[in-house]
């Protein structure tokens, strides 16, 4: 625990200035809800229409419906939380334009935690390319619109902050609600436990820790499983409605994604951005094994749940709520040479505003 807290107090005195983030964050925002107002205007896209696409559309229906059969697939907590609050304000409010607000509170929630109460590398970054370089990953516009990621990101800092310092109840209360919130919510609950029992001393102390929060996650989890059971009569109805968006039949299938080699993978275009980003996400994973192996290994298992699909059609959105990979990514760069840095940081706020923009018109951005 002294060790933890020397290295936080250090970490604390060289990351970047509050102002510093703020501004950049809030100029990530203005980027996005200007370029989408931008679009709008200039597209003839209805501003409504932009906000709701792919699954922000399947979140409006839980809000203002509930849940229908095909929806299962999606973790209930954010809907809750959002049609709570819809509620509150009298029923009228879009839920696309509440989704947009209460995730971008998420986000600023996230940075200031990070910034005031900030722990050591990598949860809290060591300098203005970390914080960067996660504001301006590819899809970082799931961070602030009607998307579970900004709920979801707020809930895994609480969960690993929490872990860090050795606080056990609030670290099973936070990887209970991610559970609720995403399926990377159970990789979640892996980490934190591991965390926590970093910080343990003696090996009693440790597993009862690792054990204890265990058990509270997949009481978590048994409690969405009832959910499910007296809502929709299926104990398991998420993973079922998830059955379909699997592409392979063998575990070797689902291996040969890391090299495209699945039929209908091609290294060209879009898929191969993807699939770079999946590359570089999945080497950072590795290296940070050696500095935290709790994080590294919660960066492998949010990698490894995509092969199933027989390619990485979600990469970008995956990525975007993994902020201790890509806040020491950005650290990491940033000792890197000038020449490198900032064509790659050009490269970045390319690739990020093609993905804010192909979201908009209804590109798949993902």
């Amino acid at each position: 625990m002294k060790a933890a807290e020397a290295v936080e107090s250090k970490v604390g005195e060289t990351r970047p200035s509050t102002r510093l983030v703020w501004g950049l964050t809030a100029l990530m925002l203005a980027h996005h809800f200007g370029l989408w107002a931008w679009t709008a205007f200039h597209r003839g896209i209805p501003l409504l229409e932009g906000l709701d696409r792919w699954d922000a559309t399947h979140y409006s229906t839980l809000v203002t419906r509930g849940y229908v059969p095909p929806l299962w697939a999606f973790l209930p907590l954010y809907p809750w939380v959002v049609g709570l609050v819809r509620t509150l304000l009298g029923g009228e409010v879009p839920a696309p334009v509440l989704g947009c607000v209460l995730s971008t509170a998420f986000l600023l929630a996230f940075a200031g935690w990070v910034q005031r109460r900030g722990v050591g590398s990598p949860l809290a970054p060591r300098t203005v390319w970390g914080w960067f370089f996660f504001l301006y990953s590819p899809a970082s516009f799931a961070l602030h619109s009607h998307h579970t990621e900004g709920l979801f990101l707020l809930l895994s800092l609480g969960a690993f902050a929490s872990a860090w310092k050795g606080r056990f109840w609030p670290t099973a209360l936070f990887a209970a609600l991610c559970v609720w919130t995403r399926n990377q919510g159970v990789f979640v609950a892996v980490a934190s436990a591991l965390l926590l029992a970093e910080r343990a001393e003696g090996v009693r102390d440790r597993l009862t820790r690792f054990v204890g929060l265990g058990a509270l996650a997949l009481a978590s989890y048994g409690g969405l499983i009832a959910f499910e059971w007296l809502a929709a009569g299926d104990p398991l109805a998420h993973l079922h409605a998830q059955a379909s968006w699997g592409h392979v039949d063998t575990a070797w299938q689902a291996l040969r994604t890391l090299w495209f080699g699945n039929p209908g993978q091609v290294l060209r275009g879009w898929s191969l951005l993807r699939g770079l980003f999946f590359a570089v996400l999945l080497v950072t994973s590795l290296v940070l094994l050696r500095e935290s192996r709790p994080l590294g290994i919660y960066g492998l298992l949010s990698l490894a749940v995509q092969l199933p699909q027989g390619d990485v059609y979600n990469a970008f959105r995956f990525g975007a709520v993994l902020f201790p990979l890509l806040f020491w990514l950005g650290d990491w760069l940033a000792a890197r040479p000038a020449w490198l840095r900032w064509p790659l940081a050009v490269l970045t706020l390319w690739l990020n505003h093609r993905v804010t923009h192909g979201y908009f018109i209804g590109l798949w951005a993902y």
